[in-house]
């Protein structure tokens, strides 16, 4: 991760620190003027004199949730809440309904349990405005993050500097941030492979009302390909969450998910008895794990943001940056694959060539194309499938080529591309089942349309789906 980007923040003098703990000794005391049965005051265990910086700002929001689940597990109620977000730190305020022992057991396990527990501080306090204590409830005292031994003594004893402190709290955050991110972003891949297979009736292509024109895949073989590959994908977004090195050294990372690949194309087979259900999503799945990983790492945009798309696109450009050269030298060598052989023939450039122009297929056109279908009211399988059929008219998907041949798939591009310049989406969806018939009895199968469809299903999931860094279950420590 590029953690200058992550820690940067402006240094808060002593004496406003003393004035931000005098405050909010002040806060608490009018608070407690109501006599709540309890009350949470929320801060962070940051040393040193910077208290804010994108890793707290994020980190409070985790704490936050902590505690309004746990009030929610308790079946208690917030009466009043308050939070600030100041340059000395956050903090907040939670007058409860619960018994002041009961919010805090609650609290002091999540801070023993959660990863990053020992970087929250729960007070809670009676209805006489005395704090509980960890040890009344029997709770053994906090540990030094650095020795294992008593926090209280080390903090007294000066036994470490706040520098040391302060770059292990980063460092702990940053392994939680990447794990639980890569795991969302691959889990979320793993979520858009079941829902493209799932979108029925897509023209070739295995469903849930039949096979297409494949005979040695099911729905439970791409069921098997996608849940044996979310290692991987997991894994691609780990490493774009962790690259460290300048834009310019994306092409560095690609190499390296090239030998990622093939280790995920390799468990993808042995799931499947040797079927190739997911090659073209190895590939174009990982890319796009990867850039998710990178985004999220370097603070670049926010999913939700409209930008993200062509963000994300501009990423995919500099990691494929040499992905082209792929083809260098292929006059001398010869065609070695199905895709060398079509550039070759005819300048095909296939996924090689989408990769390295960024994916303007979905980053470009399909992903908006969809959305707008979903504001309309269109379900997600039929927005699928509508754009579905943009790229069967678009994409140079050597899928369909290899199954067909050049001429006839630029045909049935042409002529489709031609009816969806006039016609509407009903009428799209109403010709679905003669175009499935047509590619079924022809044999063609537009796996590389499909790959996009699941990529623009990704890219949307991504966008509405929160990272679930909140939730955490106490009794499993998870």
């Amino acid at each position: 991760m590029r953690l200058e980007l992550w820690t940067e923040g402006k240094e808060a003098s002593l004496g406003e620190i003393l004035d931000a703990r005098e405050r909010r000794g002040e806060i608490q005391r009018e608070l407690m003027k109501e006599k709540p049965a309890s009350l949470v005051s929320f801060t962070l265990n940051i040393p040193g004199p910077v208290k804010t910086f994108p890793f707290v700002v994020w980190l409070f929001d985790v704490g936050n949730k902590l505690i309004q689940q746990a009030v929610k597990e308790e079946e208690g109620e917030i009466i009043y809440s308050l939070e600030n977000r100041e340059n000395t730190g956050c903090e907040s305020f939670y007058s409860l309904t619960l018994s002041p022992e009961k919010i805090k057991r609650s609290l002091t396990t999540a801070e023993d349990k959660h990863p990053l527990g020992r970087l929250f501080d729960f007070d809670v306090l009676d209805s006489t405005g005395r704090k509980v204590s960890r040890q009344e409830l029997g709770f053994s005292e906090r540990k030094c993050l650095l020795c294992g031994e008593s926090a209280f003594y080390c903090s007294r004893s000066r036994r470490h500097s706040a520098k040391e402190v302060f770059h292990r709290e980063i460092q702990m955050m940053e392994n939680f941030y990447i794990e639980r991110m890569a795991s969302h972003i691959g889990l979320l891949m793993q979520k858009s492979l079941l829902y493209e297979v799932n979108a029925t009736l897509k023209p070739g292509l295995v469903d849930r009302a039949h096979n297409g024109a494949h005979q040695d895949m099911s729905l439970i073989t791409f069921a098997d390909s996608a849940y044996a590959l979310t290692p991987y994908f997991i894994q691609c977004a780990r490493e774009g969450l962790a690259f460290t090195g300048k834009k310019e050294k994306l092409p560095g990372l690609f190499e390296k998910l090239r030998a990622l690949g093939i280790e995920g194309e390799k468990n993808m087979r042995e799931a499947t008895g040797g079927v190739n259900t997911h090659k073209g999503m190895v590939f174009s799945g990982g890319i796009f794990c990867c850039c998710a990983g990178y985004g999220a790492g370097s603070l670049m945009a926010d999913f939700r943001n409209n930008d993200f798309p062509k963000i994300l696109g501009e990423v995919c450009r500099s990691l494929t940056a040499n992905l082209m050269e792929d083809y260098k030298g292929l006059e001398e060598r010869g065609p070695r694959t199905h895709g060398e052989k079509l550039y070759a023939e005819h300048q095909v450039e296939g996924i090689r060539g989408e990769a390295w122009r960024g994916f303007p297929h979905v980053l470009e056109r399909g992903i908006f194309y969809f959305e707008k279908l979903l504001k309309k009211g269109y379900s997600l399988n039929d927005a699928g499938l509508l754009t579905l059929l943009q790229y069967i008219s678009s994409v140079e998907d050597t899928n369909m080529i290899i199954r067909s041949d050049y001429h006839t798939v630029l045909k049935i591009q042409k002529e489709l591309e031609q009816f969806l310049k006039t016609s509407g989406p009903e009428e799209q969806l109403e010709i679905i089942p003669a175009l499935d018939t047509c590619f079924v009895k022809k044999n063609i199968s537009p796996g590389g349309s499909a790959d996009m469809l699941a990529l623009t299903y990704f890219l949307h999931f991504l966008k509405n789906i929160q990272c679930p860094f909140e939730t955490f279950d106490t009794e499993r420590g998870e």
